[in-house]
């Protein structure tokens, strides 16, 4: 049996639709494959509602929310 720490990796990050709400696994939710930029496209689609977003974990808008998220931990002093 595999430790728990393990068995989290493995396990998919779950998405949220910022439109809807929905939680979802992003693996595979890709919009358009037919796009030729989609290799490489963080872009995902709520299988809720059809929304289009960028997945927060990947990408510049996930780089740019760990970085607001660590200057605001740092701001915080004893």
């Amino acid at each position: 049996m595999a430790p728990e720490s393990e068995q989290a990796a493995a396990a998919p990050a779950l998405e949220r639709c910022p439109l809807c709400g929905a939680a979802f696994d992003a693996s595979g939710q890709g919009c358009r494959p037919s796009c030729p930029m989609a290799k490489g496209c963080h872009v995902v689609c709520c299988p809720a509602c059809g929304y289009s977003f960028p997945q927060e974990s990947a990408g510049l808008a996930g780089r740019l929310k760990q970085f607001f998220q660590k200057r605001q931990g740092a701001g915080r002093g004893p």
